[in-house]
């Protein structure tokens, strides 16, 4: 699956979707069974284009058919998902089923104890969860127990203009990170409006240097800060010196809204980005010819970032049986298969990773090659705004030469900590 965008809204826009929610989700789990034993469950999420939607609704057609006791409404949410849901469960009435995000969203809904653990029917039903990448499913786990079951995912790769580097004479992608540095400054031709890499400085995208370097945001418990480790400022200062040394960009630089964009527009060697793009790429920019790569190894490793999604059952459902029968249908390798066929996202099965779609779209298998090593994307509760502000902000000071890496690092550890003692 794919990051989620979030978008402010204004207070009538909020009311107006909380309204369209309030109708569309709470009345569908109230009405229960109706005369003829039909249980009726509303399963939400957010969708990343129309394709997305109509795939959805065809494969809940084929679960009814099969389970003809259990109708579904399917209610998707437009704009702020997590706010709006957060509205839902403080009034009681939040859908069966959701979308459970990464960067934080799961650890929130955990910790506010508005899904319910599904060990019980993982046990009761035979499920095979050992079938799941672990560094997906701990994602939507906590002491012992699991609270969603994920559907999809898309690891960070390295995506390449194979047009750019044939021109810059470089015969294959970047290895290592003093490849990926070379091939930058090869690829920069400002007069031509092109740059070795353009990419947004928001933390996604340079935390995985980090990794690559033996440091990290955080301890695995999520319970220490690590920026100011000396790993972690190797890491940094590899990153953020590729834009001062003017070899990488963002995509305001030329005229774009995101590092994709600038991609597809032909302005960008290189961006690092998840399986979202390939879509985008295909539909939007179709002439760009690329290839996707693994992250280029650091010192100590070719680690990278990935964002599951899960399934997960609220604490609101009345039928949670139900809802769980639609989580093992989705989810079975059977409904993945149909799901990854799409081409929206990659598997969160070890065991389909080897599908014919991946053969018949070999531009994949840079992707691919990422997930066994891959950390899932993800923050304690009360995290986020800290996460889009306080180290966007500093890493922009950083690239603007105003401020060193070590003192934003340091900023950010300091503020980091105080959000964890909270």
């Amino acid at each position: 699956m794919r990051t989620k965008h979030w978008k402010l809204m204004s207070k009538g826009a909020m009311v107006l979707a909380i309204a369209t929610l309030s109708a569309g989700c709470g009345a569908a789990s109230a009405q229960g069974n109706n005369s003829s034993g039909v249980v009726t469950i509303t399963l939400s999420g957010w969708t990343s284009s129309p394709v997305e939607a109509q795939l959805m609704t065809k494969e809940l057609g084929y679960f009814e058919k099969a389970y003809p006791k259990i109708h579904v409404n399917y209610r998707p949410i437009s704009g702020n998902y997590e706010a709006l849901l957060k509205t839902r469960f403080v009034a009681g009435d939040a859908p069966d089923v959701i979308y459970v995000n990464n960067g934080g969203e799961s650890s929130t809904f955990i910790a506010n104890k508005d899904l319910i653990p599904l060990n019980h029917y993982i046990k009761s039903s035979h499920f095979p969860i050992q079938d799941f990448y672990s560094s997906a499913l701990s994602l939507f786990s906590s002491h012992g127990q699991i609270y969603g079951i994920p559907k999809d995912q898309s690891p960070l790769a390295l995506f390449y203009n194979k047009t750019l580097f044939q021109k810059a004479g470089i015969t294959a992608p970047p290895t290592t990170w003093a490849e990926l540095a070379a091939d930058a400054k090869a690829l920069t031709k400002p007069a031509l409006h092109q740059y070795g890499l353009i990419n947004s400085v928001q933390e996604p995208r340079w935390a995985e240097f980090l990794l690559e370097s033996g440091g990290g945001v955080m301890n695995a418990a999520m319970t220490r800060m690590t920026l100011t480790s000396p790993a972690s400022l190797q890491g940094y200062r590899f990153f953020v010196n590729l834009y001062r040394d003017h070899y990488a960009t963002t995509p305001p630089t030329v005229g774009a809204q995101w590092g994709g964009q600038a991609f597809g527009m032909g302005d960008a060697g290189m961006v690092v980005s998840g399986n979202w793009l390939v879509p985008f790429l295909n539909q939007t920019y179709p002439h760009t010819q690329f290839g996707i790569v693994p992250m280029p190894k650091g010192p100590v490793n070719a680690e990278t970032l990935t964002f599951p999604v899960a399934y997960g059952i609220t604490k609101d459902s009345l039928h949670p049986q139900a809802s769980w029968t639609l989580i093992r249908y989705l989810t079975s390798k059977q409904g993945m298969t149909k799901w990854m066929n799409l081409g929206l996202a990659l598997p969160v099965r070890p065991s389909l990773i080897n599908l014919p779609y991946y053969a018949q779209h070999p531009v994949l298998q840079g992707l691919i090659a990422d997930l066994p090593q891959s950390q899932a994307w993800t923050f304690p509760p009360g995290f986020v705004e800290y996460v889009t502000t306080t180290m966007t902000n500093q890493t922009t000071l950083v690239i603007d030469g105003r401020e060193s890496a070590r003192q934003a690092l340091k900023v950010m550890q300091q503020d980091g900590t105080q959000l964890l003692g909270q």
